[in-house]
């Protein structure tokens, strides 16, 4: 067949162009080749070398690609005062280039750029170059998509000897990069549009201490997600208490998961700032594995000034905080379990604040194990924490509480502890002290409480609220752990036996806190128990302790911390003393029901000289229908225990009394007395004062040692009983010396016996 004219033109115009495409190609290629190396070498201005085993360049799509590249330091070159870096890349390509640009103006501009495998070793610099420069490399650069695979990035110490950052597998897609004279000068010297990462794991050296591994990582301009991500101690626990170290606490940390969502940084202008929608930690166990007991010596030069960076060193927002069933411990201080925490609103402004809008623990178990310190560090020691944080609410919700001692037994359990603080403020003024912040209209609120009071009694309480000014405690009960028979088969010497509930228990207007000298008080206008019911049994087979009992003023005297309360209400409760044990008499039983007691100036004498005298007022029914006042007054302060006790009892249950008078007079009675009073004065050694009984049809009955009655004593002994007063006798008693191995109440007693025998014989 023939081809015509027209045909033929097109034909030898067609390979004409194709020829010179590929002449074209294969010359641009022999030139970049040969001329690329040689622009790099005399435009290269930087402190490091650039080599590559092969270059190809596509005329057709605007391609380069450059394989087995490798970045390193100058001969002869001053690298601290560079970024010291070194690496090879496996294989970088650049499609959609603009050589024309590129060459005759030194502007990048291509679509994409794909680096394969690289491996990049960044050396910490020595010294900070404060020194402009102006580079000969591109002067502009626009990329739509930059593409990283397989990279292995790596920071380490500035002689190479140790590694503080390495990023394993990551790969990376960036959009929109632009570079040019208005952003060079910028902390982030481009711009982007979108970004992704994708990491295998991550290690990092936090301090001398502690290193960080994470596993996989995925980065996003929407979110950031974190697996496993674990701090572990440098040190054995070997080296750990045998080296000196920086810090006195060896610990670990794990997060198995975290999610960060809405997230936004960059520099404003130009200080760092991170935006954060939200942050979720599935998990934290935190734990603290050693700890050293002796003072910390810090490896560093003494005359070297501690530099103490805020704990956010940057601005951060946080819109919420969400931590989900957790555990932390601090070796024997405290220990949280099963948290969940929920965070509101963080603000960071460096060295401004640290702001929480709302802080809350949900469904924590704190296990509490306190231990001995030493005292307070001085001022030069004291901690820094160089920041001001503040928490307007913090909360705890339905807390499960366990108080330890120190061999990890149960003292004190709390069911549903709630808590409240408002205005919480912690500085480096507030972290010295006792309580390290502080706080506002403190709430607390609780279930059930148990309180393991030593080897024969528990406490318990149905609940207990704490307000700013008042605290309740509802339904208080102390209970034995042992028996009646077991408590006294246990005891050398005499003890009382008690079983006590309460209703409400109230205080009011009350503070607590450190004074001056770092020593804790209590004070508390009103302190009201109501409706509480107490029986005290005493085995009277048991001997008292060869020991002085001390009155109720001493033992005040001597409690070793501070406390007052004002005013003591005891409301609507009853009172049942019983003495078992004798078996050559009947038991004795005194019972005071409707029992009120009003108090006045209740104190510990710790680190006073002088106080208030303490006035009590009691009214009861004594033995069911003996109306019983009393009004008692004793000075805490006196070395020598003064006091004055009056009463009156009215329609006095003679009967009744006769178990209590057997075994001090060998006698009982029978007969009615219509009132008796007293008013007597006393110390820690004798007493004495007036005693006064209007009685009738008194007669009185001589036992002998095992109870029973001597007929003829008890006839002459009523012809010498006077068994009728006509109206109120009144006497002076004698001294009484005070046995003081017994009770106050003994004492009382015995003073009460002294004027009956004086009135009736």
């Amino acid at each position: 067949m023939k081809i015509n004219k027209p045909l033929k033109i097109v034909g030898y115009t067609l390979f004409a162009a194709i020829f010179l495409i590929l002449g074209a190609h294969l010359g641009v290629n022999f030139l970049i080749k040969n001329r690329l190396p040689k622009i790099i070498e005399e435009k290269n201005d930087t402190a490091y070398d650039f080599t590559y085993e092969d270059l190809n360049f596509s005329i057709f799509n605007n391609s380069i690609s450059v394989s087995n590249a490798r970045v390193y330091p100058k001969e002869n070159s001053d690298i601290k005062k560079d970024i010291d870096f070194f690496g090879s890349i496996k294989k970088v390509s650049v499609t959609g280039v603009n050589f024309v640009q590129l060459l005759k103006n030194k502007n990048l501009k291509a679509f994409t750029i794909v680096l394969e495998k690289p491996e990049i070793t960044v050396l910490q610099t020595t010294k900070k170059d404060t020194l402009p420069t102006h580079s000969q490399l591109p002067s502009s650069l626009d990329i739509d998509e930059i593409l990283v695979k397989n990279a292995t990035l790596s920071l380490m110490s500035s002689a190479g000897d140790t590694l503080y950052y390495k990023i394993y597998n990551l790969n990376a897609n960036i959009d929109g990069i632009h570079m040019g004279e208005y952003t060079v000068k910028k902390d982030i010297p481009f711009t982007y549009t979108d970004y992704k990462f994708k990491i295998d794991s991550v290690y990092s050296l936090l301090n001398r201490d502690q290193f960080l591994t994470t596993g996989y990582v995925d980065i996003s301009s929407q979110h950031i997600l974190i697996d496993n991500v674990k701090i572990y101690p440098l040190w054995s626990s070997k080296e750990f208490k045998t080296n000196q170290t920086h810090s006195n606490t060896r610990m670990s940390l794990s997060i198995p998961k975290v999610k960060l969502t809405h997230t936004d940084w960059g520099y404003d202008p130009y200080n760092l700032y991170v935006k954060v929608g939200g942050i979720e930690i599935d998990s934290i166990q935190f734990h603290i594995t050693d700890q050293k007991n002796q003072k910390v010596v810090q490896q560093a030069k003494v005359d070297a000034e501690k530099i103490v960076q805020p704990l956010i060193p940057f601005r951060l927002d946080v819109d919420s905080l969400t931590i989900k069933k957790s555990s932390f411990n601090s070796l024997g201080i405290v220990q949280v379990k099963n948290v969940n925490i929920v965070a509101k609103n963080i603000s960071n402004r460096l060295y401004e604040h640290l702001l929480v809008d709302e802080f809350i623990l949900k469904n924590p178990q704190l296990i509490h194990s306190p231990r001995q310190t030493s005292n307070k560090s001085n001022d030069s020691e004291a901690s820094k924490i160089n920041d001001h944080i503040r928490f307007n609410k913090i909360k705890i919700i339905d807390a499960e509480y366990i108080l330890q001692n120190n061999k990890g037994k149960k003292v004190l359990f709390v069911k549903n502890f709630n808590l409240g603080l408002d205005d919480v403020e912690i500085t480096d003024k507030t972290i010295n002290e006792n309580i390290p912040f502080l706080y506002k209209n403190p709430q607390i609120y609780t279930g059930e409480v148990t309180f393991d009071a030593g080897e024969q009694y528990m406490l318990y309480s149905d609940g207990m609220r704490i307000s700013p000014t008042k605290i309740v405690l509802k339904n208080m009960r102390m209970k034995p752990k042992m028996t009646r028979k077991q408590h006294a088969s246990t005891l050398r010497w005499g003890q009382d036996y008690y079983i006590i509930t309460s209703g409400m228990i109230e205080l009011s207007n009350y503070s607590w806190g450190f004074d001056v000298q770092n020593e804790g008080y209590f004070t508390t206008d009103y302190l009201t128990i109501n409706q509480a019911d107490a029986t005290i049994f005493r085995d009277v087979s048991i001997p008292n302790a060869p020991k002085e009992n001390p009155l109720f003023s001493k033992k005040l005297r001597k409690i070793p911390f501070n406390f007052y309360v004002k005013n003591l209400q005891l409301k609507n409760s009853n009172l049942v003393y019983q003495e078992t044990g004798d078996i050559k008499r009947e038991p004795g039983k005194l019972t005071f029901s409707n029992f009120n007691l009003s108090a006045q100036n209740i104190y510990s004498g710790y680190k006073r000289k002088s106080g208030p005298k303490t006035h009590i007022k009691v009214k009861t029914i004594f033995m069911k229908n003996s109306l019983l006042d009393a009004d008692w007054t004793m000075n805490i302060m006196d070395p020598i225990d003064t006091f004055t006790i009056k009463g009156t009892i009215k329609d006095f249950d003679v009967v009744a009394m006769s178990p209590f008078l057997k075994p001090y007079l060998k006698v009982s009675m029978n007969g009615k007395i219509h009132q008796m009073k007293f008013d007597f004065n006393g110390n820690n050694n004798t007493a004495n004062g007036l005693y006064g009984m209007d009685f009738s049809e008194l007669k009185i009955t001589v036992l002998r040692e095992d109870g029973s009655k001597k007929k003829l004593l008890s006839a002459v002994g009523n012809m010498f009983v006077r068994t009728d007063s006509k109206g109120m006798r009144e006497v002076d008693i004698k001294p009484v010396e005070r046995i003081k191995e017994k009770s106050f109440f003994n004492f009382l007693w015995r003073c009460i016996l002294q004027g009956l025998k004086q009135t009736i014989l």
